[in-house]
């Protein structure tokens, strides 16, 4: 594979280009970036030295791999553009929350190869995790190297395509989910008297710590919460009243919202 094109180059689109230079799994030059956003397109030459256009048919035309980038309901407008443009030697990666391979298959009417691919946020620094499925033409050398482009920004984990929507419930939105309950947090920090900055760096030091502790010691998360909690002290007793609201159902009716939006979203937008 010498050269890559991504149709839409936001914040993902911008950390996998990002991930794959410093990789060098491809030169500066071997990378075009499409976009509708003038600001964008000349950040991205400027800082990274890749070619940009406005014209997604220009963008496609002769690369190795398009990544489409871009949101959901941009899809068909987009798919119907390039309809002439895309061939069978291009493997499309889609990154695409919702969009199964097949509704690319058949806009496009060829037996074109796509490889799908849930990535999350914390790739924009190099620590994210991306779900990813092979379409019905897709070769194993596909698979490897797109693989390998994910691999430049995070890890990867294979999955089976009717699996990728609960992906997107568990680590595609997942980030949103830790964010949510460190400002929950530091609120109830807050309102036991800490001030602001307090309660703020408690909270996020306290994530990212024990991030980093299940990360080093590979102690699944259940033995790193029995590790510190004693019983009847005090961690023990807030795990209780988490445990008596329903944490768990909760986490589980939360995620299988977020799945089946993403399901919503391949279907009609």
């Amino acid at each position: 594979m010498k050269t890559i094109t991504f149709i839409g180059a936001g914040n993902m689109g911008e950390a996998l280009i990002r991930g794959i230079i410093a990789a060098g799994l491809f030169s500066s030059d071997a990378i075009t970036a499409a976009d509708t956003d003038g600001d964008r397109r000349k950040k991205l030459a400027e800082e990274l030295g890749i070619k940009t256009t406005p014209d997604n048919r220009e963008a496609v035309r002769g690369a190795d791999i398009v990544c489409l980038a871009i949101k959901p309901q941009a899809l068909d407008p987009v798919l119907e553009e390039l309809l002439e443009e895309i061939t069978e030697d291009q493997l499309i990666i889609s990154i695409l929350a919702g969009v199964p391979t097949r509704r690319i298959e058949d806009k496009l009417g060829k037996n074109i190869r796509v490889v799908r691919v849930m990535p999350n946020t914390p790739a924009l620094v190099g620590a994210g995790m991306a779900g990813i499925s092979p379409g019905r033409f897709v070769v194993p050398d596909d698979m490897r190297f797109s693989e390998e482009i994910l691999s430049a920004v995070g890890d990867v984990q294979r999955v089976p395509e009717v699996l990728i929507d609960a992906v997107t419930g568990v680590s595609g939105s997942g980030p949103a989910y830790f964010f949510l309950f460190t400002e929950a947090l530091a609120r109830a920090g807050r309102k036991l008297g800490l001030s602001r900055e307090q309660a703020d760096l408690l909270s996020r030091k306290t994530l990212i710590g024990a991030a980093k502790l299940m990360e080093e010691t590979g102690l699944t998360p259940e033995e790193l919460r029995r590790k510190v909690t004693s019983p009847g002290g005090t961690t023990a007793e807030a795990i209780k009243t988490f445990q008596s609201l329903g944490l768990e159902e909760l986490v589980e009716k939360a995620v299988r919202a977020a799945r089946d939006r993403a399901r919503e979203m391949g279907r009609t937008e």
